[in-house]
Order: structure tokens, then sequence, then C-alpha cells
């Protein structure tokens, strides 16, 4: 196959396009994350439960996060998805930057609603701008490399601000008239949220690629159309969604409360389990990436239809054990282990399911089912995983230091049905590649 197919931006154009967008994924998970370190601070400010936090780190972000993921998917299907990122990466940068004036739960809850709409742009647009800049046996180790985003982003989360915990009692509080100082945990989210706004003026700097397969004179897809061709794949697009979202669940909820998992059960602070864990996640989550896009190239190269799913596979079965096991571990050096062999293989299906997304859709609805897997990896990875952990912990073990049982029960439902799902699909994904391909063939692209 040729490295640079015609109608494709030359490699190095290409790949610069994917660093700005790793970059801006980064920021993005930086910005999604840190209150999930700042969660005892918070918790002591406003007086919450482990359930009011789980709304607060999933669903408050979630719930919009999806619903205006869907919009934004049929701007980025039509029209500039340099445009959107842009747009929405300063209002999410600025909602961030905002948070820092919450004074009470509702108010925190409203602000990481505007972070969840900003951020709603980002996915649609740069999935459907890197599809259309790489062949088809390069397009997973491509996304992988830019969903490096979320094990970065969130580690750098955890590494700034953990940093910046450990320095707020030595720097002066920014003080704004008319407002009450900002101190403590509130300059963090000035620190990690304003950069973002520069950055938006860096999209300028690539053009859109040549969009390619599309249909009906290349403007937006009727709804119906693209209903009607999610039915004719229902089971490929299901067992993906579902199954990377089970996986999102036990994931991102573990992540969400780990400061507060070390503190309760190993006496850390909130700076040193930012620190250690940062470190760990920035190796083990981008090998982890590398690691499931490898695979699925390596097998589809080799004329696996199913390769993608078979390397989705691959994480329930190496995260499953580690993820048991390690919070219930006495030892801090051994748990820090398992946790690193668990974060490898948690974010190694990201670029996969992307890719294996990409691969069976026409151009022109690819936004909109990148939208439609957001929504469900939101809601149910996002949004469901730490308000299940808070749940489990206050209503069903109804002791906070039983949250190591919450995180052996959430492990528990969610492996074996992350694994099922994608057995279910694999078939049916093989069945729905070799279709796309087909069609792709009668249009010439």
């Amino acid at each position: 196959m040729s490295d640079n197919p015609s109608g494709y931006p030359k490699p190095a154009v290409a790949w610069y396009m994917v660093i700005l967008l790793l970059v801006i994924y980064t920021i993005s998970f930086i910005d999604r994350q840190i209150l999930g370190l700042l969660g005892s601070a918070i918790k002591a400010d406003f007086g919450i439960s482990d359930t009011q936090f789980g709304l607060l780190t999933g669903f408050a972000f979630a719930l919009f996060y999806t619903v205006f993921g869907l919009f934004c998917a049929r701007i980025a299907d039509s029209r500039s998805r340099r445009g959107l990122i842009a747009i929405g990466l300063v209002v999410w940068s600025l909602m961030t930057a905002l948070t820092a004036l919450a004074r009470n739960f509702t108010s925190l809850f409203l602000f990481r609603i505007g972070v969840g709409v900003g951020e709603a742009t980002l996915a649609p647009a740069a999935n459907s701008l890197l599809a259309d800049s790489f062949p088809k046996h390069k397009l997973a180790m491509a996304l992988s490399v830019y969903s490096m985003g979320i094990p970065v982003g969130s580690a750098l989360a955890f590494i700034v601000g953990g940093s910046v915990i450990g320095l707020s009692e030595t720097t002066p509080d920014i003080i704004i008239p008319g407002l009450d100082p900002i101190g403590g945990w509130q300059k963090v989210f000035v620190l990690v949220g304003l950069p973002g706004v520069a950055l938006a003026a860096l999209l300028g700097t690539f053009k859109e690629p040549e969009r390619k397969g599309t249909t009906s004179g290349g403007g937006s897809l009727p709804v119906a159309e693209v209903v009607a061709h999610v039915k004719s794949r229902a089971r490929a697009y299901a067992a993906i969604c579902l199954g990377v979202s089970l996986n999102a669940a036990l994931g991102f909820g573990s992540f969400v409360f780990l400061a507060i998992f070390f503190e309760r059960y190993h006496g850390l602070g909130a700076a040193e389990v930012g620190v250690t864990f940062g470190t760990i996640s920035i190796v083990t989550g981008p090998v982890g990436l590398l690691l499931g896009g490898y695979l699925a190239d390596r097998w589809f190269r080799n004329g696996r239809k199913d390769g993608h799913m078979l390397a989705l596979l691959v994480a329930p079965a190496g995260y499953f054990l580690p993820g048991i096991f390690f919070p219930f571990t006495t030892d801090i050096v051994t748990a820090w282990v398992l946790l690193a062999i668990f974060n490898l293989f948690i974010n190694s299906p990201s670029g996969v399911a992307y890719a294996a997304l990409q691969l069976i859709t026409p151009n022109q609805m690819r936004g909109q089912i990148i939208a439609m897997y957001v929504l469900c990896t939101s809601l149910i990875g996002y949004g469901a995983g730490p308000f299940l952990l808070g749940f489990f912990t206050d209503y069903i073990f109804g002791d906070e230091m039983k949250l190591n049982y919450s995180l052996l029960l959430l492990g528990c439902i969610t492996t074996p049905l992350s694994a099922g799902f994608y057995l279910w699909g694999r078939k049916a994904y093989a069945a729905a590649l070799t279709d796309e391909e087909t069609r792709l063939a009668k249009v010439g692209a």
C-alpha cells in the first residue's frame, strides 16, 4: 500500500495535525479531570457526599457534553471542522477558569456544564479531520496517537494539579476587585483553564483535508438516511459503543475517586497522589494506546476484518485482575504497580474504537457516528461510572471506608459485560467493514 495515496495530505502535514489535535485533546482532559484530584478539598468546602461528588464529576459534564455533541456533529459533517474546534476550545477553557468563582454546589455544577458544552465540539470534528488525512491501514495508529490526549491529559491533570496544590500555600491568592479572593483549589482552575484560549489560534495553521467518500454532492445528509445506516449496521456499532462505554465506566470512575481512595486507605495527600499517579499514567497510558493501535493495524493489514474487535478484547483481558486486586492491597508500592498495569490496558481501546467506527462509516456520517459513540461513552462511562462508585459506597455498603468494595463491584459488573459485547459484535463488524469497502469501491473513493 502507498504511504501517501492520492487525495491525502502530505504525511508531515497529517502528523502535524495529529500532534496539534493531541495537544488540544490533552488540554480538554486536563480541564475535564482536574476536579477529581481536588475532590477532598471541594467536598470539605461544599459539604457534599460521595454520591454528589460522583454526579458533579460525571453527569454534570456528560449530559450536556453528549446533547451538544449531537448538534456539533451535524456541523462537523458539512462545515468547517477547524472553526468548530476553535470555538469550543475557547468556551471550555473559559468555563474551566471561571470554575474558580464557584461558591456552592449549584454554581460548580453549572460551570461543569459549560465545560461539557465546549468540549462537545472536539471529538466529532477531530475524528472527521483525521479520517480524511490518513489511509485506512494507518488510521488506527494515527487515532491512537491522537487519543493519547486521554491518558496524557489525565496524567497532567494529576501532575499539574498535584504540583499547584503543593505550591498553593506559599503563593498569594488571586485578587479580583468586587469578588472574594481566589485561593487554594480555585487557583488550579485558573491556571489550567486560560492556556487553552491562546491555543485556539493554532487551528488556522493547516488546511482542512478533502472530504472523501462523500455522496449527495457533499452536503449534509438527511437525518433519516443516517438513522437507516445505523440500523443496517446496528450490531457492529452497538458492540463498540457499549463495550468501550463499560470500559470507560470502570476507568473514569476509578480515576475520579483515586485521590480520595489513597487518602482514605494509605494516608496520602492529594499533591503526592497527583504527582505519583500522573507520572505512572503519562507512561502507561500512551503505551496502552499504542499497543491497541499497533495490534489493530497489524491484524487489519493481515486481512483480519475483525482485527479491530480483537484488539478491543485485549483490554478487559489485561485490566481485570489488576483492577480488582489493587483496591485491597495494603502495600502501597504493590498498589501502584497494579494500578500501572490497570491503567495501561484500560486506555488501549480508545484509538482502536475511533478507527473501527470510521472504517465502517461513510464520510458525511462520521461526525454524527462519533457523536453517538461519545454520547454512549459519556453517559455510561463519564456519567454513570463516578456516580455508581459514590452510590455503592453511600447506599449499598453505607461506609466511606468501603470504597474499595465499590471498586470491586464496579469491576465485576463492567468487565465481563464489556468483553461480552466485543465478542457479540465481532462477526457483525467484519461484515460491516466488507460492505463499506464494497461501497467505496463502487464510488471510486
